[in-house]
């Protein structure tokens, strides 16, 4: 049956398919709004010559779009790393999600600039399942390496994986899927589609009321099972935002962690502006560590994950901010230019923003004398890695457009009228 309403062509897609096969998992919606190759959001985004979907002109911003902090904290962790495993003489970083490329570049900038060790024997892979149209360094995700030494990244690769979605009702736990009526999509119950879902949230029912809506994400299996295919010795870093399951299945979060981005304002409408808009889902980190044990992984620290706001902190950032602060004092920087490093890098820990981001490490066959895995500095603490380094500054060009970015950050500006808070919609406490 043919609609009366005016659809793109995926929406049309998306409702023959509904009526051939009947309402799909959310999972499936939102893999093709998402990922359709040649409607999705990611294609449509990325595959236009100077069309992204984060920074100013996009939908959301990032740590690393945020300040080149980001990526020289990370260098100096890589270099730790590679110290754990022996300084050897190849040493292989692979960035699942990598975007348009920014945080490999600016790792590899900090690193020619102040890590001449590491720099003679860094590989930095950038993958993506969607690389940019202008790129000749980011590969297809599809095409990762295999048993590499070094370490596999990622930040916020995780969250914009397809989930499915559930409801509670009756004590029950039930799927949310997607079926059209009159022309418009909408929501439809019925049974799991796969008894995992019901098995991660069947321990919570007890607490979670009537109604109350979530994701679950069924891919990180696969997910981890490349991470191990690609990693046969070294350290995984994983970047995101999300919880443990207890505190992510809670009364706090009636309507789940779904939302959508567009323009840099945020909903839960997750069936409006169909492949126009990101959607996300805040990480599961008890399945993230679970994965990655049954690969043979282990896990770094006592839980799984650590805020990024901590992470940054032990690495060093407050080394940085006090160079920043020194170089001006010295006449090397105007206060005004000195201002808006100081703001970026701050953003990287703001307790109500980037800062409550999470931090997941885990390694394999990288053992100390005692037999356990070396542990991270960025995870456990110890002496700061900034110490004898100096922080990598905003060039002009990028001044203005990181003063853009933070006016527009859905995590720190003062969103009023009826626009819900990041906390009313999320539970979520700095």
């Amino acid at each position: 049956m043919t609609e009366t309403m005016s659809h793109s062509d995926l929406e049309q897609r998306l409702i023959d398919r509904i009526d051939e096969h009947g309402p799909i998992t959310f999972e499936a919606f939102m893999d093709a709004a998402l990922y359709d190759d040649r409607h999705g959001y990611y294609p449509s985004r990325r595959r236009q010559i100077g069309s992204t979907p984060v920074g100013t002109d996009g939908d959301y911003f990032t740590s690393p779009s945020s300040h080149p902090a980001f990526g020289a904290l990370l260098a100096l962790q890589l270099d730790e790393m590679w110290r754990n495993l022996g300084s050897p003489d190849e040493f292989t970083v692979v960035e699942m999600g990598a975007g348009d490329g920014v945080l490999g570049s600016d790792v590899y900038e900090y690193i020619e600039r102040e890590l001449p060790a590491i720099r003679e024997v860094i590989s930095y892979i950038a993958t993506d399942l969607v690389p940019p149209a202008e790129s000749t360094v980011i590969g297809q995700l599809s095409l990762l390496p295999l048993g590499v030494k070094g370490c596999v990244i990622s930040n916020e690769l995780l969250d914009a994986m397809p989930v499915n979605r559930f409801i509670v009702q009756a004590g029950e736990v039930r799927e949310i899927y997607v079926d059209h009526q009159g022309g418009k999509f909408v929501e439809v119950i019925n049974d799991v589609s796969d008894p995992e879902i019901s098995a991660r949230v069947e321990p919570f029912l007890g607490s979670l009321p009537e109604g109350y809506r979530g994701e679950a994400n069924l891919r990180l299996r696969n997910w981890a099972d490349s991470v191990s295919a690609t990693l046969e010795r070294g350290y995984v870093i994983t970047i995101d935002y999300g919880y443990e399951r207890p505190e992510l299945y809670t009364p706090a979060r009636l309507g789940g962690s779904l939302r959508c981005y567009y323009q840099h304002t945020l909903s839960q409408n997750a069936l409006a502006r169909i492949g126009r808009q990101d959607i996300t889902a805040h990480v599961d980190f008890t399945t993230v560590d679970h994965m990655l044990l049954v690969n043979g992984f282990e896990r770094i620290g006592k839980r799984s994950y650590v805020a990024q706001r901590q992470f940054l902190t032990n690495i060093g950032i407050g080394g940085f901010l006090s160079d920043i602060g020194a170089r001006t004092i010295n006449g090397q920087f105007s206060r005004s230019e000195s201002q808006e490093d100081l703001a970026g890098i701050g953003s990287l820990i703001d307790p109500g923003g980037l800062g409550r981001f999470k931090v997941a490490a885990h390694s394999r066959g990288v053992e100390s004398d005692g037999g356990r895995s070396q542990a991270i500095t960025g995870i456990v603490g110890g002496s700061p890695l900034t110490a004898e380094h100096s922080a990598p500054t905003l060039d002009g060009a990028s001044v203005e457009h990181a003063r853009l970015l933070r006016a527009s950050n859905p995590f720190s500006q003062d969103q009023s009228g009826t626009m819900p808070t990041w906390d009313e919609l999320f539970g979520d406490k700095p």
